[in-house]
């Protein structure tokens, strides 16, 4: 592969013309230059298609669709995927943005024995951000499907995300997350490498899908439909404390025990304490957006 491949990195939007921009510039302003930039919009209402037609008039490196209505983020991720350019493909939500040496970070990284490439992510409280999963790893199905190991986005071929299948349109969530998995079942491990480069934006006000509680539970058991035969009893108990985690319960200390293992240990001891002490984790909460 040439030692600067074509990135697409595919954007879907519906009606988040700020946030879009944001994002948008955080992908013009990579120190890697041989990228293009699919935005799919889901139907937007706001002036999301002026805005990027601006943009469109001083860069040649933006492609826009527009569907009629809304078919969801995944629909317009595959759309993207399948229309790309790019021999190499990669994401990015459209309230979220990339940190400037992302995409030379994962092409530099970039090796086809691994079946993507990815990294952590910083979560941003609105004043403080805080590094996840930014360790180095070799992902294998096992640890993948103790939880998302590789974060929202990858960088992968173009022909191997197809080949596996594109996204689950029919998902309700935990859309990446199967994807993923998929195609370390197809593959082989991925590679997260150490360094974080993606900002995961919480601070808004706009709606999210996985935001809603009942829509993460239907997600996880559509997941779990799909792989439960692959599972471990490890990979059993960190889903069922993950769905638990979700139905937004308290965690006694006879689930405590039930779910603690060790991939997960920090997340269970957190929300044991979180239980307990719901103010004080209110407080810290607090804390982390007012820092």
């Amino acid at each position: 592969m040439l030692d600067t491949p074509l990135v697409t990195v595919w954007i879907p939007t519906f009606n988040r013309k700020e946030l879009l921009e944001r994002a948008l510039l955080s992908v013009l302003n990579q120190d890697y230059q041989n990228i293009e930039i699919f935005i799919v919009d889901n139907g937007s209402v706001d002036g999301t298609s002026e805005l990027v037609n601006n943009y469109i008039q001083k860069n040649n490196k933006i492609v826009y669709h527009r569907f009629d209505s809304n078919k969801g983020a995944c629909a317009a991720r595959n759309y993207a995927i399948i229309n790309a350019s790019g021999d190499l493909v990669t994401g990015l939500d459209d309230d979220d943005e990339f940190l400037p040496g992302r995409v030379s970070q994962l092409v530099k990284a970039y090796d086809e024995k691994y079946a993507f490439v990815c990294t952590g992510y910083y979560w941003d409280y609105g004043t403080y951000r805080k590094a996840k999963i930014d360790n180095q790893l070799e992902i294998n199905l096992s640890c993948q499907l103790n939880y998302n190991q590789a974060s929202n986005q990858v960088l992968v071929s173009k022909k191997r995300i197809i080949d596996a299948g594109l996204f689950d349109e029919s998902l309700i969530s935990c859309q990446d997350w199967d994807m993923w998995t998929r195609l370390i079942i197809q593959y082989g491990v991925g590679l997260r490498v150490a360094k974080t480069s993606y900002v995961v934006h919480t601070a808004h006000d706009k709606p999210r899908i996985t935001g809603i509680a009942s829509n993460r539970l239907k997600g996880l058991k559509q997941f779990y439909t799909k792989h439960q035969h692959l599972m471990t009893k490890q990979n059993q108990k960190c889903f069922n404390f993950l769905y638990f985690y979700n139905t937004e319960k308290k965690l006694g200390f006879i689930h405590f025990f039930k779910f603690f293992c060790w991939p997960i240990k920090d997340q269970v001891i957190r929300y044991l304490i979180a239980s307990y002490f719901p103010k004080l984790a209110k407080k810290r909460l607090a804390r982390l957006r007012n820092k």
